[in-house]
């Protein structure tokens, strides 16, 4: 219960640490993607990969475990009849 708590207050002081010194970055800079440009500030193009990133790594961490859950389903299925 502790290491759980002492991870949360540690993850919100990363999470505003990070908030602090991005809102005090605002160069302008431009993301070049294959058919637009998009004058962006740093800060927002690390938010955006940071998202991209985490919805990625939840996508697939949700995908290897419908993997693992349902490997068994087929084999059970013709073992029955």
């Amino acid at each position: 219960m502790l290491r759980k708590v002492l991870f949360l207050i540690f993850s919100i002081a990363v999470l505003l640490l990070g908030f602090l010194l991005g809102s005090t970055n605002q160069q302008l800079t431009e993301l070049n993607l294959l058919v637009v440009k998009l004058p962006l500030r740093v800060v927002d193009i690390a938010v955006i990969f940071l998202l991209v990133g985490i919805g990625l790594g939840l996508l697939f961490s949700l995908f290897f475990a419908l993997q693992r859950k349902t490997k068994h389903w087929l084999t059970n299925s013709t073992e029955k009849t």
